[in-house]
């Protein structure tokens, strides 16, 4: 779960810079716009496509995946029980907010 978690990361950060770079340059793309796309695109098929639905989803609205500090999901900022974060950190359930839905960043510490 971590590595699909910092997969989202790793595209939601490449999504939100190939937004931002589409509106300021959207006259004149750099080439880099080009290579960030297919960056985006590989990513993208690396995620199975159940949790890149679910990612989707929420990054119409916002963020797809947020971080969980201190037991808050950093997403709508409710409380994520300590029992459901000790099996997420254990991987025994996904690492998903049972509040909001969003995917979690999990904090390591207990």
């Amino acid at each position: 779960m971590r590595e699909l978690v910092n997969r989202l990361i790793e595209l939601q950060e490449l999504e939100i810079v190939h937004q931002e770079s589409t509106i300021l340059h959207k006259d004149n793309p750099p080439d880099e716009l080009v290579q960030l796309k297919v960056r985006i695109d590989a990513l993208r098929e690396g995620v199975p496509s159940n949790s890149l639905a679910r990612y989707d989803g929420h990054r119409r609205t916002g963020l797809g995946v947020v971080r969980e500090v201190g037991g808050v999901c950093r997403g709508c900022y409710l409380n994520v029980t300590m029992g459901d974060l000790g099996r997420m950190r254990r991987e025994e359930i996904p690492w998903i907010c049972p509040n909001c839905g969003r995917f979690l960043q999990v904090t390591s510490d207990a």
